[in-house]
């Protein structure tokens, strides 16, 4: 089990540990020519020109929501807000209607719960099923942004604006900050997810034996990385429990580094910019009305909701 920033830091860039399952008794055998062409799609299809197309039919939706929210009214930041944004993003990216999204949520909500405690059968079964159900739904775009895309975007982006938004919440001087100058949200973005990232948890498995930071890993044994405490480590960032969402250069690890790094990266922060830039500018407070009942395992946790009181400058 990997830790530190450093340690993990390497972890990623090592050629010799690939990508594994918590419960895989080997590597398993990929395709690499086939993992690079895909991720060369990928990253086609996330142009910045598209990118910007995205944003600009994303962004007058979440202000028209945000607009229906008044002073010291109580709102489900999640439910309310985050849920319905990013499911019509999802629409977008893989190019299916919001009728038939909505149709597709529950599917999806199963491979989620898969990916947030892998370590669960019962889940880990349900989410197979469910995943194989979601393949036959798409039939265009790169692989990565058909069905994996949907449960990405419908149900893990809420769960990673949550996370941020309840972090912001917590450090309300923070939130009023960006509420006077949220030009500053982009660079609020890269630090709510090195504090709040969602990923707790990645799994790597050597496929010949190699040192990392002085530790023998042998051939065939299995690494857990410890996201969510590498992006907390106290040698790494200077006061590493708070949040500065001007806090520059941070090199978070919340999605993952070197070959295998999170091909949706840009699409993650620009969905998390253009949603909460209309929720900040708009209220200079958020306060938690309920105590936060959170969802999710091993893998990944978030609130289920996020009942707030939002208050707007008098």
């Amino acid at each position: 089990m990997l830790s530190r920033y450093a340690d993990v830091s390497a972890a990623f860039r090592c050629s010799s540990l690939a990508p594994s399952g918590p419960h895989s008794e080997g590597s398993e055998l990929i395709d690499e020519n086939a993992r690079l062409k895909m991720r060369a799609e990928t990253l086609e299809a996330l142009s910045p020109i598209q990118l910007r197309s995205w944003r600009e039919r994303l962004t007058p939706q979440a202000y028209d929501l945000v607009d229906r929210f008044s002073d010291e009214q109580t709102v489900d930041l999640i439910g309310d807000y985050a849920r319905p944004l990013c499911l019509s993003l999802g629409a977008m990216v893989t190019g299916i209607s919001l009728q038939y999204a909505e149709r597709l949520q529950e599917k999806a909500r199963q491979v989620s719960a898969g990916s947030a405690e892998p370590y669960d059968a019962c889940l880990q079964a349900s989410a197979k099923s469910a995943n194989a159900k979601l393949h036959k739904c798409f039939h265009s775009g790169p692989k990565a942004l058909r069905g994996s895309g949907f449960v990405a975007l419908s149900q893990t982006m809420p769960c990673i604006l949550g996370n941020a938004w309840f972090g912001l919440m917590q450090h309300p001087k923070e939130w009023l900050l960006l509420h006077r100058h949220p030009e500053l949200m982009d660079q609020a973005i890269e630090e709510l997810l090195r504090y709040a990232g969602l990923v707790r948890v990645l799994f790597r498995r050597a496929t010949e034996d190699v040192d990392i930071s002085g530790a023998l890993i042998r051939k065939g044994e299995r690494v857990i990385l410890r996201i969510i405490a590498a992006n907390r480590d106290p040698n790494r960032f200077f006061d590493a429990n708070e949040i500065y969402v001007t806090r520059r250069g941070a090199g978070h690890l919340a999605f993952g580094g070197g070959a295998h790094s999170c091909v949706g990266a840009s699409l993650i922060r620009m969905a998390a910019a253009t949603i909460s830039y209309p929720l900040l500018k708009k209220f200079a407070e958020a306060t938690p009305v309920d105590s936060v009942d959170w969802q999710g395992g091993s893998g990944f946790r978030s609130p289920e909701s996020l009942r707030v009181r939002l208050v707007q400058l008098r």
